[in-house]
């Protein structure tokens, strides 16, 4: 009987290359289909994007171009020096340029520093509170915020109010009317509402005090959101100038306190490097793409280290565990 037994033959199996080469052809079949009218919007969404980036992108480039070219080619500038120069820098830095653009630098970064810092301390700890259901009048204090988002007193009484504390011509005057945003405080108080209460409950237990609670564990785990609206407040106190235009005058007490985005405005709006000097005849503009390239710089720099912040806190509402 053994030799009539036929041994059972195991199914072919497929070489693993050509598996692959199998799998590779095989539809999805968890995916979803696109219908025409997607396709079509895809494009269309693709189209724009691309003209987007184009007109963001080409004007930025003759722009950069402008700054490191020489004045006297300037009308062969398209996306890239023609005439390679760096005297502009060389004035803007360090040559007639270079005072009022290093004290409007100064007052930006004075701007900036106490701006970032006191205003979303302040959002974060208003929202903390508001974020707990059992907050005593949670939702009218919320709703006051709210409103003064959305209506101002306006710019009359505002600016009456800073005359009659004297700031008027005063870095400290923009930087008051700056301190407040009541949009991060939203997404502060959003971002500390998805954190899980056990963390909080057992931080009590071991005797953490409420402000021991708040700076030891609730701020380093709300990292991501606090690394994005500290980013967009740089942003936003470092290209701003309406509240410098309200406030300070082009007097020689306004000079002295205008931040750089003020000061870039007055040069773009005036004419004043056009008249003494031949070579600032010629090169006005280039002097002025300079400065403007000068003054993204710090950005720029900065922005590498808060992109992974940034990722994280668009990411905020997204999900809810």
């Amino acid at each position: 009987m053994e030799e009539n037994m036929i041994p059972e033959q195991s199914p072919a199996v497929p070489p693993r290359k050509e598996g692959r080469k199998l799998r590779l052809f095989q539809k999805n079949p968890n995916k979803i289909r696109e219908s025409k009218v997607d396709i079509f919007l895809n494009i269309v969404n693709i189209v724009f994007l691309f003209l987007g980036v184009v007109i963001i992108v080409f004007p930025l480039l003759n722009y950069f171009s402008l700054a490191f070219n020489n004045g006297n080619s300037n009308l062969k500038v398209v996306f890239y020096p023609v005439d390679p120069s760096l005297k502009s820098f060389e004035y803007v830095l360090a040559g007639d340029g270079a005072l009022d653009f290093w004290r409007a630098f100064g007052n930006s970064v004075l701007l900036t520093v106490v701006v970032t810092i006191g205003s979303n301390l302040v959002e974060a700890m208003a929202a903390y509170p508001l974020s707990k259901r059992d907050f005593p009048f949670k939702s009218g204090i919320l709703m006051y915020f709210i409103i003064t988002m959305l209506f101002s007193a306006g710019i009359v009484p505002i600016y009456l109010l800073m005359s009659m504390f004297g700031l008027l011509d005063s870095i400290w005057s923009v930087i008051l009317i700056s301190i407040s945003n009541v949009t991060h405080l939203l997404y502060f108080k959003t971002f500390f509402e998805g954190i899980p209460s056990d963390i909080e409950e057992a931080a009590k237990l071991d005797g953490a005090t409420d402000l021991q609670l708040f700076f030891r564990i609730i701020v380093p785990m709300s990292l991501p959101i606090i690394g994005s609206c500290c980013f967009f407040t740089i942003v936003g106190c470092w290209n701003g100038y309406g509240s410098a235009l309200m406030f300070i005058s082009q007097s020689a007490k306004g000079k002295a306190a205008q931040p750089l985005a003020y000061y870039l405005y007055l040069m773009l709006q005036s004419d004043t490097l056009n008249k003494n000097d031949p070579w600032l005849m010629a090169n006005s503009k280039n002097v002025e793409a300079a400065a403007m390239v000068a003054s993204i710089i710090p950005i720029l720099l900065m922005y590498p280290y808060v992109v992974k912040y940034i990722k994280s806190g668009l990411q905020l509402g997204s999900v809810k565990g």
